[in-house]
């Protein structure tokens, strides 16, 4: 029985069948490549050695076995030739192995058994060189076939020995020295190969784990950490795959998502409570992907999704519509109740853009003009936003441009404390002319330089020319001024801030900085800093539109603010809903159990101020008060409204 030395099929570092058929892979592979330098050995072997004997061996022996040893193997190339470029599974693979294992046993056995036979009908001198060519031709084979460790010792195994036993029987030293030199180069050549075996078996494993290591960055690179999701570069590599690929004119769907409510949970709760409200959407929304549809994660709240096929516009909208209530439906969190909810903007390829990052662009905008508009609903991109990106970006750019020093103009709105019916303060607004565009409201041009970095250069000329005109009031009017989040969370720009009213000399405490309650969802940490970096220089602070954001009663809790203003929507809702009047009674009344001032924006009748007098409202502004004026206005107004007369009517 042939027993060969225990040759390892697994690494100590991988013992599972992928790297069994890795390593078989491999040898099938060296295999196909060396098998035309074996036959070419062997056919050139058998040819010799029939020639060699041709004089002194019968015929049988001479052409009929030889003949039966070069058909066997021309029978076993042409079955590898034919198997050539064609995909071979695993189990394929390992078949082929052992067809190769089995064949080269057999042809082995048969080649010694003619080369033995022929032994015997040789003189010494024949003899001898039989015996070298076998030997030689043996070795040659196996080191063809070192790949193939198993065969390639079997090979061995089954020739070497038995010639090199017949050597010493030629009663010469000379054979026998060299019959030990072949045994010593055999067991070399068996050492070889067997390390030759665990070279190819760590190559393999060190590859696999190579290749599995890179399967792991590129997953790392291209998957959301927290959710598992896609993330933004996976999404818009898919995506532009996508659109590549798009020939059938079915067209795509991009979707850009928002979780409305997501910042306060995230800052007032936690991050780990934020964490798990995340996981939780990237669940709920993958019931939507598969069948085309992809969804990934881009950062912070903000998810896509794009599906391949434009179903209708109502198709479409109804989609949005099923993924709002989706993410909307309470959760199951002990530690708060979920006031979450989303919208969702939707662009469709090839109809509203044709590559991935305008089809995302225009996505995003009608995100922004639901959340601003209709927040909680699906809007599909439309033409109409189509003109307004437009000339968005024609006014950014214009700020860009802009000599905003000299376009720059204030205007002042009236403030009015409701118990003695008197101004007590102004609000700054800021109003621009461009020589390009014209005169740009700001509702129009404020929030687009907030989303960039002109909010800074924008609020500094803002606050120093109101400041210089609030100068030459009165010391009991205060200056109200706005300020954005990216005011807030830039330090250099609060510092900046901060040194303009310091160098100014106007009296800090008569200023009061007004922030946006929807404002504080952009950094809710860094603005609490920065709100009480403003309180400690003697500022006031006034969270303004509240109601219109999330109105959070953590706001007010967790914010060191002065004074609380109630948006204009719920008072001019008054008149007709309940609810508004129910909503702007109880914010009154907590902001007076918080010892807070309480103001009210947009009272434009006298019914709206007997209403907001009856329910304890502190300061009021609107058109019921007096229109905005300019600079030059403002001391007239002050004294008119210090006019005995007034006061006789009052």
């Amino acid at each position: 029985m042939l027993i060969l030395p225990n040759i390892p099929r697994f690494s100590k570092h991988s013992s599972d069948a992928r790297l069994q058929q890795e390593i078989d892979k491999a040898r099938l592979s060296q295999l196909e490549a060396h098998l035309p330098l074996l036959y070419s050995v062997l056919g050139f072997n058998v040819l010799t050695i029939s020639a060699m004997f041709s004089r002194v061996a019968p015929p049988i022996l001479v052409y009929a076995a030889p003949s039966l040893l070069a058909l066997a193997g021309l029978v076993h190339a042409f079955f590898w030739l034919s198997a050539r470029g064609k995909t071979i599974d695993t189990k394929q693979t390992g078949a082929m192995l052992k067809s190769a294992h089995r064949f080269a046993i057999a042809f082995a056995l048969g080649y010694m058994v003619w080369t033995l036979v022929l032994f015997f009908f040789g003189d010494d001198r024949l003899r001898i060189e039989l015996v070298f060519m076998v030997i030689i031709t043996n070795f040659v084979s196996g080191f063809t076939l070192a790949h193939l460790p198993r065969v390639a010792l079997a090979i061995t195994a089954t020739g070497v020995p038995i010639y090199l036993l017949l050597l010493p029987t030629f009663g010469d030293a000379d054979t026998s020295l060299m019959a030990v030199n072949l045994l010593m180069f055999a067991l070399f050549f068996g050492y070889i190969l067997i390390g030759s075996a665990r070279d190819l078996t760590k190559l393999v494993d060190a590859q696999l784990r190579s290749a599995d290591l890179a399967n792991e960055n590129r997953l790392l690179a291209n998957t959301d950490s927290l959710t598992g999701l896609p993330n933004r570069r996976e999404f818009f590599e898919r995506l532009e795959r996508a659109i590549a690929a798009e020939t059938s004119g079915g067209g795509l769907v991009v979707g850009v998502i928002d979780l409305d409510g997501f910042k306060p949970i995230n800052d007032l709760h936690g991050h780990a409570i934020g964490d798990r409200v995340l996981r939780e959407c990237a669940a709920r929304l993958e019931t939507f992907a598969g069948g085309g549809t992809t969804i990934a994660r881009l950062g912070g709240d903000e998810f896509a999704l794009f599906m391949r096929g434009v179903p209708s516009d109502f198709d479409i909208l109804q989609l949005g519509a099923e993924i709002c209530a989706t993410l909307k439906a309470p959760m199951n969190l002990t530690e708060f109740n979920s006031g979450l909810s989303a919208s969702i903007g939707f662009a469709r390829y090839p109809l509203d853009a044709l590559d991935a990052h305008r089809l995302y662009e225009r996505a995003d905008y009608a995100l922004y003009f639901g959340k601003q508009n209709r927040p909680g609903e699906p809007v599909l991109f439309a033409p109409e936003h189509e003109s307004k990106m437009l000339f968005n970006a024609r006014i950014l750019q214009a700020l860009r441009n802009a000599d905003l020093d000299r376009e720059i103009s204030i205007a002042f709105q009236p403030l009015m404390d409701v118990g003695s019916e008197r101004i007590v303060g102004f609000e700054a607004q800021a109003h621009w002319t461009s020589p390009e565009i014209g005169a740009v409201p700001a509702e129009l041009f404020m929030p687009i330089a907030a989303r960039g970095e002109s909010i800074h250069r924008v609020t500094r000329i803002v606050l120093r020319k109101a400041i210089a005109a609030a100068r030459e009031w009165p010391d009991d009017i205060s200056l109200s001024c706005n300020l954005a989040a990216r005011d807030l969370v830039s330090v250099k720009a609060l510092n900046q801030l901060i040194a303009l009213i310091e160098t100014s000399g106007f009296d800090p405490a008569r200023l009061e900085i007004e922030i946006a309650e929807t404002e504080l969802v952009a950094d809710f940490d860094r603005i609490a800093r920065a709100i009480e970096q403003l309180r400690a220089f003697g500022v006031k602070i006034s969270l303004a539109d509240f109601g219109a954001g999330y109105s959070s009663l953590s706001y007010i809790h967790h914010l060191p603010v002065d004074r609380i203003k109630i948006d204009r929507s719920f008072v001019q809702e008054m008149h007709g809903s309940p609810a508004a009047r129910d909503i702007v009674k109880s914010v009154i009344g907590l902001c007076g159990i918080l010892k807070l001032n309480c103001a009210t924006e947009g009272v434009e009748t006298q019914e709206q101020f007997d209403r907001l007098r009856e329910y304890g409202c502190n300061v009021i502004q609107g058109c019921y008060v007096g229109r905005s004026v300019r600079d030059e206005e403002v001391t007239a107004v002050i004294a008119a409204d210090r006019a005995p007369s007034k006061r006789q009517a009052s």
